[in-house]
């Protein structure tokens, strides 16, 4: 009897020290979950990342391409300046008057029978006529 009663105490020792079957996938189960929720959120970190890498490098590119923008609409504002005089001395040079008024400044040329005289426009000039 006693080591019947040793059996069977040694038994329920085991039973209450061993996990029952109900036990043991609920504890595989609640491990799943954890890794699921972490494997989740490694996936939206790592998509956060990857977004926010992404819209940093558009943003440069879209910063230089406005640096870009402003520097060209500079430009053709210059140029439209200049064209607008070029084509105001297209139409000056096309009248036959500018043209001759502008050679006998510029270039000394003179209509028959006159006589060119150069009269120093400053002082600065009577100097470096004379040196």
């Amino acid at each position: 009897m006693k080591a019947e009663a040793q059996k069977l105490y040694s038994q329920q020792r085991e039973v209450i020290n061993k996990p029952s079957r109900n036990q043991f996938p609920q504890v595989q189960k609640g491990k799943s979950i954890r890794l699921h929720r972490l494997v989740l959120a490694l996936l939206y970190l790592s998509l956060f990342v990857v977004a926010g890498i992404y819209w940093f490098s558009q943003h440069q590119i879209v910063s230089a391409k406005q640096t870009e923008l402003h520097n060209l609409q500079e430009e053709q504002k210059k140029l439209a300046v200049t064209e607008k005089a070029l084509d105001r001395q297209i139409k000056l040079l096309n009248n036959p008057d500018y043209i001759a008024n502008y050679a006998r400044d510029e270039y000394m040329f003179s209509k028959k029978g006159e006589t060119i005289i150069i009269v120093p426009k400053s002082k600065e000039e009577l100097e470096q006529n004379n040196k």
